[in-house]
């Protein structure tokens, strides 16, 4: 088995997976404005984080086999791969929304009939044929399956070709997001939380968005097999400086292209253990919450419509909203881990386990790959 997982991006993808949960969990609504409710109120730039992510490791884990040529049987070893990797849970968390949705503990989004939905869903390509996902968050999974399906092009060109063609690549993926901002079709979307939330079913653009992050991890790892890059993040003063300037744009509301621009350099200083920032990122519980992370995202949603009604119920005992919604949120993010660990030990790993085990023999096992 080969072994080459960094422990600080496991964690990063953890604490990115939270801040989804209190973002959907309305947490910024809680706040009076001001820079922290913008701070989480971006919470949506987090897939945008996992897609970058998701492009380095897979590139790093999976590169090799397609820098040279794409084979149909390597392709098949890496489909298999990533199905064991997102499928299994996906498929339950896809089955338990279609349940809540028809009892109406969920938002039914305009679309086909709820039995139709989930069979298309179940396919993985939602993003691209303009159907809602049952479980809301998993229209990020759906769009990075699109990514994957293409991945061995992209590893191909941007892999071993020329750096003219990496710069070519990172000017296409950049301009992506800026344009993307100012389309027409998108200027008055109403379901925009910010410049950057772009997650309607109803147009391709979601799917562009998080192929062009994709693209982005994949030249991220190309760049981080440079010498210099790799004396450069050897700095432990880098990453610190990257934390605090993301954190910082974060709390502007319209500086998302500006902040996810520094996803790309934040993953590369994380990649050395020696400084502050990796080391809080890969130590233990950080870490573990990492291995979670995917769990938490495609669970969390599902328990919000529970917590609402959680909220309601303490504001009947007397509570105020405020204080409400707070102990109802704690209450229903612990409830989320747990459910997370559950699902991670007796649903995740079996299952992938077992649907690695139709992998030819031969291939090498992937520790380690970055998925929301």
């Amino acid at each position: 088995m080969r072994k080459q997982e960094i422990y600080s991006l496991t964690g990063l993808r953890g604490i990115a997976a939270t801040m989804v949960m209190f973002y959907h969990f309305n947490a910024s609504h809680l706040l009076a404005g001001g820079a922290m409710a913008n701070l989480l109120g971006h919470g949506y730039l987090m897939v945008d984080l996992f897609l970058v992510l998701s492009g380095f490791i897979i590139a790093m884990t999976y590169g090799r086999r397609f820098e040279q040529a794409i084979s149909w049987k390597d392709y098949q070893t890496f489909l298999v791969r990533r199905i064991a990797r997102v499928y299994p849970l996906y498929v339950l968390m896809t089955i338990t929304a279609g349940i809540l949705i028809a009892t109406q503990w969920m938002d039914h989004w305009p679309g086909p009939a709820i039995p139709v939905s989930a069979l298309i869903n179940l396919t993985m390509l939602q993003s691209v044929l303009h159907v809602p996902s049952l479980d809301t968050p998993a229209w990020s999974v759906s769009a990075e399956w699109v990514a994957n399906l293409l991945f061995p092009l992209f590893a191909l060109l941007c892999l071993r070709r020329s750096w003219l063609w990496v710069g070519l690549f990172a000017i296409v993926s950049f301009a992506t997001l800026p344009i993307l901002v100012h389309i027409p079709a998108l200027m008055n979307e109403p379901k925009r939380a910010g410049l950057l939330d772009i997650w309607n079913y109803g147009t391709i653009y979601p799917a562009i968005r998080c192929v062009a992050d994709f693209i982005l991890g994949v030249l991220v790892f190309r760049v981080s097999q440079l010498t210099w890059i790799k004396q450069l993040i050897s700095f432990n003063w880098i990453a610190p400086i990257l934390f605090i300037l993301i954190l910082s744009l974060m709390c502007i509301k319209s500086a998302d292209v500006w902040i996810v621009a520094l996803f790309p350099l934040f993953i590369l200083a994380l990649i050395p253990n020696t400084n502050l920032i990796s080391r809080f990122m890969g130590s233990k519980p950080i870490y573990r919450l990492g291995e979670l992370s995917y769990a938490v995202y495609l669970i969390h949603n599902q328990m919000n419509y529970f917590m609402l009604a959680l909220a309601k119920k303490f504001m009947l005992l007397g509570m105020g909203y405020t204080l409400a919604s707070v102990f109802s949120m704690l209450i229903f993010a612990s409830f989320v881990i747990l459910l997370a660990e559950f699902a991670y030990r007796c649903i995740e790993k079996p299952a992938r386990n077992y649907i690695n085990s139709f992998a030819p023999k031969k291939a090498e096992s992937a520790v380690f790959e970055a998925t929301p």
